[in-house]
């Protein structure tokens, strides 16, 4: 399979946690505590000098960082916050303890070289892990997730009174799983990343929702590391992206462009190689490859043609002269534009019953430089930082940047599925990315999205998550109004992934309500035992004897964190939440129930931990990554 640019130049403080002795502190007032130190952060001032009235709305300060003012931790915390969701510290692969081994290198670079192999390494890849065994485990919960399309098209599209997204329950469970338990992160961030950007509205309660178990397995995670090209038709004949984009009804009597149009614009070459409505004779082509030149970005026109190469790409639904209903990719000759067509430079000729218009369509697309540049701009948002280098104009060229345009140039080799190689061509781009100077040095340019903080959370703490029969729908009621819903985007574009989009005030107070349920077991069904188990015996037991505010705080920082925190004030509110404060009789002067090197009761022990916890994983050091 060739196409023609295959070979062409690529151009290269305030009063908090009051309270009586032994008592427990509020909700509201370890809410407040964790607003009160993460807005001091982002202002950058000290949380002694900050004062909160307990009827004033909350303040979250600003929404960027300098990133100067926060310091840079180990590389193992970077690179399990990037490219895993976050430490584990009993996990074999993924604890720091097992990324700093020094018999995986002499120095932290060569540590995550070691580490970074590994996690793209087919082999180990392949093995079975402690996710897979909870996710068959949980079978009988999880029933969708092995059926082939035509059966879950059967039994929850068309069986009456089926829950149609049945399928997409079990795939989000199935994803938290994987992300808690799997030691293979790399590849669970990969997946996470391509969900996105082939993003889908998987809650409609019919097509996408019925056949979600199919687009996961079938469609995303075998190439999650592997060719673009092949996922992509993979993609694009999914019954999901069929219906979602609406090439299920896209036929030459009844035109729709909708999938063309965003195959380009979001899916490969991206808004800045697009442009506009002008002729598309008038835009500069690449060097002529088998005397053909294809142009250096799209025009109206090509998404119109593009549309028509797609026509009769649809579902086999019962529908229109479909042979069958079984809810799998059918192409349906009578449908399909006969006619030849000129997309983007390369003249296909007419009908030849074969698919070859809309095969050629990805051909050019998956092999465009525009689509090299436009993909892994979005790679290192990822996995980098928000500080991807800029696009070009239009068929302009951009500065060099050697990072970049080796990743760039390595996606080009490998773009082409009949290329020795060419089935790691994610993995050798990641590669790239994920060993370069830019990911060693930067930190503090992102936070974490909702799904991220709850992943990393989960896998810092104890937790155990046993499957139910309502798929953990209190967590997910808790997790949604966060206002990143698991495959839930309605929109084609995949949700942002840059450190403003979720700094806002609604998003940090709900994720930080979602971490205090959680650890006060809120996702937890005793009764039955079923849910997410946070359990306080199991959080003291931990902590081996410990029993002063001072030592108790300093050994969940660094088991969350696996670092100091960067403003020695907000290691002291910690502390404070273990102390208690007892205003007395007078209400204007308050002093610490324990002094920070005292001995405390089980008891207060037991009651103000818990609280504890939840503001370190709202503390801005939690959020970063």
């Amino acid at each position: 399979m060739t196409h023609p640019v295959a070979d062409a130049d690529a151009d290269a403080v305030a009063e908090v946690a009051i309270d009586k002795p032994s008592s427990l502190p509020s909700r509201r007032d370890v809410l407040k505590l964790g607003a009160i130190v993460t807005s001091a952060v982002a202002l950058g001032a000290s949380t002694e000098a900050a004062h909160a009235d307990d009827d004033a709305p909350l303040s979250y300060g600003a929404s960027q960082a300098s990133e100067a003012a926060v310091a840079l931790p180990s590389l193992a915390v970077i690179a399990l916050n990037r490219l895993a969701w976050g430490p584990r510290s009993d996990d074999a692969f993924t604890s720091i303890d097992y990324f700093n081994n020094p018999t995986h290198g002499a120095d932290d670079t060569a540590r995550l070289q070691y580490w970074v192999n590994e996690q793209l390494n087919p082999t180990f890849l392949s093995q079975p892990d402690d996710s897979d065994s909870r996710i068959a485990a949980a079978a009988a919960n999880l029933p969708s997730l092995t059926l082939p399309i035509a059966q879950l098209w059967e039994a929850y599209y068309k069986t009456m009174g089926a829950v149609r997204n049945k399928p997409a329950g079990d795939t989000r469970v199935a994803t938290l799983i994987r992300a808690v338990y799997s030691p293979k992160q790399l590849r669970e961030v990969m997946v996470d990343f391509w969900h996105n950007h082939f993003s889908i509205y998987a809650w409609d309660g019919a097509y996408a929702g019925a056949t979600w178990a199919s687009y996961d397995r079938d469609a995303i995670r075998p190439y999650a590391l592997g060719n673009f090209r092949a996922m992509l038709e993979a993609v694009t004949k999914s019954t999901a992206m069929l219906f979602y984009l609406d090439n299920f009804i896209n036929q030459v009597a009844g035109f729709n462009e909708n999938w063309s149009r965003e195959l380009m614009e979001l899916h490969t070459l991206g808004t800045e190689n697009y442009f506009g409505t002008v002729n598309p004779d008038t835009v500069p082509k690449y060097p002529p490859v088998n005397d053909v030149s294809i142009a250096v970005g799209y025009t109206d026109e090509d998404v119109y043609e593009g549309a028509a190469c797609f026509t009769g790409w649809r579902v086999n639904n019962g529908q229109s002269g479909a042979p069958g209903n079984t809810g799998e990719f059918y192409y349906h000759e009578v449908w399909h534009d006969k006619r030849g067509k000129n997309f983007m430079g390369a003249k296909f000729p007419g009908f030849d019953a074969q698919l070859r218009d809309g095969l050629s369509v990805l051909d050019i697309l998956a092999g465009h430089p525009g689509t090299a540049r436009y993909i892994v701009r979005k790679l290192w948002r990822r996995l980098i930082g928000d500080n991807a280098p800029e696009p070009a104009a239009p068929g302009a060229t951009a500065p060099p940047n050697p990072t970049f345009d080796a990743a760039v140039a390595k996606w080009l080799e490998l773009w082409n599925p009949a290329t020795p190689g060419s089935d790691g061509q994610i993995r050798e781009v990641v590669r790239i990315l994920a060993t370069s100077p830019e990911f060693l040095s930067t930190w503090g340019q992102k936070v974490k999205r909702p799904h991220e903080a709850l992943y990393s959370a989960l896998r810092a703490l104890p937790t155990n998550i046993v499957v139910d029969g309502g798929g953990l729908s209190s967590l997910w009621g808790a997790f949604n109004v966060i206002g990143q819903e698991m495959f839930g985007r309605r929109t084609p574009d995949g949700y942002p992934d840059i450190r403003d989009a979720w700094t806002n005030s609604t998003s940090m107070l709900y994720r930080w309500r979602m971490f205090n349920s959680l650890l006060e077991n809120s996702f937890y069904n005793s009764s039955s035992g079923t849910g997410v188990q946070m359990d306080n015996a199991t959080l003291i037991s931990l902590m081996g004897g410990l029993n002063t505010p001072t030592t108790i705080a300093d050994f969940w920082i660094n088991r969350i964190l696996n670092r100091a925190m960067d403003d020695p004030n907000h290691r002291m509110e910690v502390i404070k939440l273990m102390q208690g404060w007892d205003t007395g009789n007078n209400s204007t002067s308050v002093k610490p129930v324990y002094a920070a090197d005292a001995v405390m009761t089980a008891t207060d022990i037991s009651n103000r931990l818990r609280r504890m916890i939840a503001v370190i994983l709202m503390s801005p050091e939690f959020q970063w990554r």
